[in-house]
């Protein structure tokens, strides 16, 4: 898309979206099915699991893990690990939802 940068070292896996101004800084593993919406910032390290979506704008610090079907919403800021099926919201982003058993 658009102005979307991909660093060196990165790992993408399939059918994923890179979506307009998006940036994915080096070493970054990236998991099938995932978005990242435009405008976010994955920092150096961050792996994101399969069919998660980091909403437009959101940044991720570095070497932060996001878990399998998880939703970052936009703008937030995610400075911890985020678990499988978890949604998170806010500055610094917190848990809104937790789908463990679903």
């Amino acid at each position: 898309m658009a102005g979307a940068i991909v660093q060196p070292e990165c790992r993408l896996g399939d059918n994923i979206i890179v979506n307009t101004g998006a940036q994915i800084d080096h070493d970054c593993i990236i998991g099938n099915h995932v978005h990242i919406a435009p405008g976010a910032i994955l920092s150096s390290g961050v792996r994101v699991g399969k069919m998660s979506h980091v909403g437009a704008g959101a940044t991720v610090i570095q070497n932060i893990t996001i878990g399998d079907e998880s939703m970052i919403a936009a703008g937030a800021v995610v400075v911890r690990d985020v678990p499988n099926k978890a949604q998170v919201a806010g500055v610094p982003a917190n848990l809104v939802k937790y789908n463990e058993l679903e």
